[in-house]
């Protein structure tokens, strides 16, 4: 059940849009319909329209359905409803007699551009949440110190602090779930399974510590773990972000020169002349296998393993599968790059925008943070001062338990650390165990913040009252 919720979508991704651009490869290199359908089923690559065209397959060639019956029959399986629709046009053409390259083209184009303009209003309304969810966060901070005073000079207890502080932190928690399940990125980069594992392991044991230690040393300490592991995670990201945008040279390079040389030996020599950044290893090392005699499908499945990322596997299914059918080389490179270079142009304005909300989380973060301190170290100052007195009658300041609010306070703000790191992380479309990074540095912003803002009030205040300083009355 939750795998058939996982796959409901009723939009577009980049998934489809590569799996149409390979049924139009195969389509054109001239393989009969019922071996397409079965190779597009075979391929894991386009999770999840491999499984439904699998369905199709089994039922055409194992239970001698005709394809459009097949079609009919796996529709009430089929979760995604741009496919559902697809699959319907698709089953009329084939009905229909009409050139199934033409509608594939023409499915191609449409697709293409209702992904591209929906990624743009999408985009248009995360600017408008994210600043949202910023501006919440801040007041999150700013209505746990005023509860906090409030209960201070009232004696209201502890207890609603507590309360107050977990139920902030839900609610943080919460917009960081919409974030995720209304703007979350599409896989680009086949990252490793360890380094999530890795990233959820050190957040557990940073954390621990911090709430059991509760010390400003502790938080700085597990602050300086995970920047140190985002950092290398952050390597091997750039690594990838660079390979996919050389891999876009790459495929025009690579498509036009095996137009004008016709073989895939020839053709590599041509483009290793070329510029081709952090591609040349790998295309090197293609080369090199090409003439040990290993096939070209299989020359661009170990290039795509190598690289790791997502566009590239699924460009190279595409490219690979063009070559061994003998299809058009130089019209599937063209179809490709230009595909590539419009979800290449979606992410470099979704990490303009999220650039803008990462410098204003981290500013107001500081802000929050340094106010929060300020503010606990005022309540601390007239807590010491009301103590003192024999008499009074408003407020019963002198029972507070500072440290304990002081405490709260930090918890608030290194969960408002958590959960702003993970939402920065989403609006850049990265991988979710790069929050690390971000998280870290939102937790030294945050504890240096508070901790300086902190010891300043508390000794300018404190030497407002000190004997002589400008509180103290006079004889």
């Amino acid at each position: 059940m939750l795998k058939g919720l996982s796959e409901k979508r009723s939009e577009i991704d980049p998934y489809y849009l590569f799996v149409l651009s390979f049924s139009l490869a195969l389509f054109s290199s001239g393989y009969p319909i019922e071996d397409i359908i079965r190779r597009l089923g075979d391929y894991d690559n386009f999770p999840p329209y491999n499984k439904y065209f699998k369905r199709i397959s089994r039922l055409v060639t194992g239970y001698g359905f005709k394809i459009s019956a097949a079609i009919s029959n796996s529709l009430k399986e089929v979760k995604v409803a741009p496919f559902k629709e697809f699959l319907i046009r698709f089953s009329q053409s084939i009905s229909y007699g009409d050139s199934i390259v033409e509608f594939l083209e023409r499915e191609l184009r449409t697709a293409s551009t209702i992904f591209q303009s929906t990624n743009e209003r999408k985009q248009e309304s995360m600017n408008t949440f994210l600043s949202l969810y910023g501006t919440l966060n801040s007041a999150l901070v700013f209505l746990m110190v005023d509860v906090t005073i409030m209960s201070v000079l009232y004696s209201i207890g502890s207890n609603l602090i507590v309360l107050l502080t977990a139920a902030l932190g839900v609610i943080s928690g919460m917009m960081t779930l919409v974030i995720y399940f209304v703007y979350k990125p599409f896989a680009k980069m086949i990252f490793p399974s360890r380094a999530y594992a890795v990233a959820l392991i050190s957040l557990v044991a940073t954390l621990i510590p911090i709430l059991i230690f509760q010390t400003a040393i502790v938080i700085f300490g597990s602050a300086v773990v995970l920047i140190c592991l985002g950092i290398y995670f952050k390597i091997m990201e750039r690594a990838e972000e660079k390979i996919e945008r050389d891999y876009l040279v790459f495929i025009r390079y690579f498509s036009r020169t095996f137009v004008a040389v016709g073989t895939l030996k020839h053709a590599l020599l041509g483009v290793m002349r070329g510029e081709l950044g952090s591609m040349k290893p790998l295309v090197k090392r293609m080369q090199n296998r090409s003439e040990l005699g290993i096939d070209k499908r299989r020359l661009f499945k170990m290039m795509s393993d190598e690289s790791r990322s997502q566009m590239v596997m699924m460009g190279n299914t595409v490219m690979g599968s063009t070559l061994e059918a003998g299809g058009d080389v130089g019209f599937i490179g063209n179809t490709l790059s230009v595909l590539m270079e419009m979800i290449l142009n979606i992410r470099i304005r979704r990490e303009q925008n999220a650039r803008a909300f990462e410098s204003t989380v981290y500013t107001m973060q500081m802000t929050s943070a340094a106010v929060g301190g300020a503010l606990i170290a005022v309540v601390g100052v007239f807590a010491t001062l009301f103590s003192q007195s024999s008499t009074y009658t408003v407020f019963d300041v002198g029972k507070a338990n500072i440290p304990g609010l002081t405490f709260d306070v930090l918890v608030l703000l290194v969960i408002l650390s958590y959960t702003s790191g993970f939402a920065i992380c989403v609006a850049y479309g990265k991988p979710l165990a790069l929050s690390i990074f971000h998280i870290g540095i939102l937790l030294v912003v945050t504890i240096v913040s508070f901790e300086i803002a902190h010891q300043l009030a508390s000794g300018i205040f404190s030497g407002l009252f000190q004997p002589g300083g400008l509180a103290t009355p006079s004889s």
